[in-house]
């Protein structure tokens, strides 16, 4: 998978995965004492933060792989 493809796949991942926390979120306020919703939200909590991370080190590559490159060389 190149670089484009999986940061569309992570994004819409982040997406689903922020979808998800704001459910439970809102479940977890109708019932704060639902230790078992309150450890599900921790974990999507984590791995939402997993995948942002992973899609901003893949977007920082990959502007810093468009920048470098040398149309100079490039023509010869």
């Amino acid at each position: 998978m190149n670089n484009k493809d999986r940061i569309k796949y992570l994004t819409n991942q982040h997406e689903r995965l922020d979808l998800s926390t704001t459910e439970l979120e809102s479940k977890l306020a109708l019932t704060p004492s639902d230790t078992k919703l309150s450890q599900n939200l921790a974990e999507l909590k984590r791995k939402k933060l997993k995948v942002k991370d992973e899609l901003a080190h893949l977007i920082k590559s990959d502007h810093a792989d468009q920048e470098s490159f040398d149309f100079y060389d490039y023509d010869r």
